[in-house]
Parts: C-alpha cells; structure tokens; sequence
C-alpha cells in the first residue's frame, strides 16, 4: 500500500468518527462524547499539516471532506472528471482534488448501488417523509436477536424491493458502521445507515422489533425502533437535519408508542406520516 493510500484511509476513517460525532450531536443534543473525540484527535494527530488543514475547512462547510469518484464525477457535486484526473485518482500517486468543489478524491473498491427509478408521469409529488421512504419498507416485525440479524431483515427488504443491487454488501458496510460507533440512541431508538450511496435520493427503511434488542446504545435500553437510511453524498448533510427532526419527534412517548402499535405496514406506514406531517415538510 502506497504512502497516498494509507493516507485517504486515514482520512476516510477519520471522516467517518468525525459525522458519528456529529450524528450523535443530532441525535442526542446533551450526549457526552468525550471518548469519540479523544478518537477523532488521536486519528487526525499525525496527518500532514496542509493535508489537516484543507480537510477541516472542508469539514466547516459539509459532513463530506473525501468523496469517491463514482462514474467519472466526483460524488460531492458532481462534477464530471476529466479521463486523466479519473486515472490520477485511481493509481492514488498523490492526494487529488475536484476541481470544483476542492473535496479530497479517491477511487472505491466497492460503491454501494441503487436501482435506478424513474418517476412516472403525472404521479402526484410526494411530500413530507413520503419523499424518502415507501409503504413497502415498512417492517413491523423485525425477529432478529442480534444487530446483525436485525440489520440483515433491512438489507434484505431493501434488496428484495429493488432500492439496492447488493443486500449483503450494503449489510457489511452497515456493520463496519456501527463498529465505529453504535447509533443507537435515547428512547429505544436506533439510526443504522450508509452513506455515499450511488444514484437516487435519501432512503429510509422504518423497522419494529416489538420486544427489542440490545444494539450497543446508551445503558441498557433495548432498541425497538430502527431508523435505516441510505445515504448519497450530496445528501449527508440534509441527513444529519432528518436525524435531527426525527429524534425530536419520537422522544415524545405518544408518538413511539404510535409506530410501535402498528401491526401491518400499512398501519406503521399511516402512523409514520401522521407522526412526522408537522415538522418534517
């Protein structure tokens, strides 16, 4: 492994703790997150000084400081790449910039990829949380005893109705997410996710699991309610403000309550869309 691509590894790492600290920030505003940034110091100590600088100014602006190349265009802004910087980024000779938007590049071994929908014509424009999600991705009885297996179920419903190509790479990635650090939160609820996504929008899978399971959140608090999103580049930032809305919302009993007694999709589907209609536009 060449210098540079220990380098955009380190990055890549670090950028990951630096969005679960402010996920966490989103999630659970009064959380104490001394050991996440004792990490995110001890990560980002010993990078080049120029290279530290220009990823923290780019920090100050998006979640995202490292982007992939995804079909020739820079997965920040999209941008199309010319062939030579496409193949400078690839052989990682030296650290690379988009032209346009200044965010580190690399090359992925792996993009997560989503089927590729088109609205049809004259279908009416979805609003609220309706834009990210679907009643098909409901899922009321989650049976899982294990992050894992949990987390299996999504990716899985996730694959079998077409929003991705590859379950068990989309799980594996959710996993390796949550090694860095847990996402579930207060009141019994959890935000598994994966960003840089390739192609469509935000999409967010609700799942119940009615007795709960351990998912290494805050004490011993069983996580009944699972908030799984994928998550494209261009949106990691709006990400953190649905995180954020969603908490708010479901840290109210009357509404965890709601989802947690729908019995069929459709129910948890209309319990979802009541409960959000307010404060999610």
């Amino acid at each position: 492994m060449t210098t540079t691509h220990k380098l955009i590894n380190q990055l890549i790492q670090l950028q990951e703790l630096v969005v679960a600290d402010m996920q966490k920030k989103a999630s659970m505003p009064k959380a104490r997150l001394e050991e996440l940034e004792k990490s995110i110091v001890a990560l980002g100590s010993d990078l080049p000084q120029q290279v530290k600088a220009h990823f923290n100014r780019l920090l100050q602006k998006h979640p995202e400081a490292i982007v992939p190349v995804a079909n020739g265009i820079c997965a920040g802004c999209g941008m199309a790449l010319t062939k030579s910087m496409v193949q400078s980024v690839h052989k990682a000779d030296q650290m690379q910039r988009c032209p346009n938007c200044a965010r580190f590049l690399y090359y992925p071994e792996q993009l997560v990829e989503r089927e590729r929908t088109n609205r049809v014509y004259g279908e009416a424009r979805k609003t609220g949380i309706g834009r990210f999600t679907a009643p098909e991705l409901m899922m009321v009885s989650l049976k899982g005893t294990t992050p894992e297996e949990v987390l299996g179920e999504i990716c899985t419903r996730m694959a079998d109705e077409g929003f991705v190509e590859d379950g068990e790479h989309l799980l594996d990635l959710a996993l390796q997410r949550e090694a860095i650090v847990s996402t579930a939160v207060d009141n019994s609820i959890a935000f598994p996710h994966v960003r840089g996504v390739e192609g469509g929008g935000l999409t967010l899978v609700v799942g119940i699991h009615k007795k709960g399971i351990k998912f290494g959140g805050p004490g011993r608090t069983l996580t009944r309610i699972f908030f799984f999103m994928m998550i494209p580049t261009a949106t990691s930032a709006f990400y953190l403000k649905l995180i954020s809305g969603l908490s708010r919302i479901f840290r109210e009993k009357e509404a965890s309550e709601a989802l947690l007694a729908a019995t069929t999709g459709e129910d948890l589907w209309k319990a979802l869309i009541k409960t959000t209609k307010k404060m999610i536009k």
